[in-house]
């Protein structure tokens, strides 16, 4: 009896173990590719479309984004020849919005710099979080369109976050929410991801949805030649 009771205890040991914050980062990692997989990879470049609306009508960009240790970043969506920008030099932000009649370049916001810091962060929000001053808590299970996802909510500062809903089956992301300030309001965004392919060892997301906004991916090259110069403010010519 006593080791019957004793086999019950233990089953019961287990099943009531709640799975932490610490175990699905440690399972998101790995099924990612690993670490050392991720830790070799220097800089991206994707490229494929951006497409607004849908139905009856719909608008395709070209898309190129290049992202580089250690916190590089640039996009471009073209056009009819004209060619949008929105890049991150570590420090500060910048863009070139010719569909809006500017044609040179604008920095942005401290607020518009600061999600893009971490937006250019190649290896995600939650490895070494501890390191980049995160704080990392498990939010349970939660609906995401017929999964039961586990949420991970990381604590960027002081106002903004992000959650992560891990698929239950691979612990892969499979929606984002934002929770940042922005001009002095709270902006929310939510990313739905997938189309996981392998790109130098790491499963990366080949398309993301975010509100009417979809970007679908062809190609991913790890390690490529990546000019340093692209991600800075442009300077005026020399005369």
């Amino acid at each position: 009896m006593r080791m019957l009771a004793a086999a019950i205890a233990l089953t019961l040991s287990g099943l009531s173990h709640a799975i932490t914050a610490e175990e699905l980062i440690n399972k998101n990692i790995e099924s990612h590719g690993g670490l050392a997989a991720l830790k070799a990879i220097e800089n991206t470049t994707a490229t494929g479309k951006m497409t607004f609306g849908g139905g009856d009508f719909s608008l395709d960009l070209a898309l190129k984004v290049v992202q580089s240790r250690p916190a590089n970043s640039r996009m471009e969506a073209t056009f009819q020849g004209m060619t949008m920008v929105n890049a991150f030099d570590g420090k500060e932000s910048w863009t070139i919005s010719p569909f809006q009649g500017r044609l040179d370049p604008q920095r942005n916001s401290s607020d518009e710099a600061k999600m893009a810091k971490i937006n250019a962060d190649l290896e995600g929000q939650l490895v070494d979080y501890k390191t980049k001053g995160y704080q990392v808590e498990y939010l349970g299970m939660e609906d995401v369109d017929g999964t039961n996802a586990h949420k991970l909510r990381v604590k960027l500062n002081a106002t903004d976050s992000r959650t992560f809903f891990l698929d239950p089956d691979f612990f892969l992301e499979i929606r984002t929410e934002d929770r940042f300030q922005m001009r002095g309001a709270e902006m929310v965004v939510k990313t739905d991801i997938g189309d996981y392919e392998k790109v130098n060892g790491w499963y990366m997301p080949f398309y993301s949805e975010t509100q009417g906004q979809k970007i679908s991916i062809d190609t991913i090259v790890a390690n490529g030649k990546v000019d340093p110069t692209q991600f800075a403010f442009p300077t005026a010519p020399k005369k």
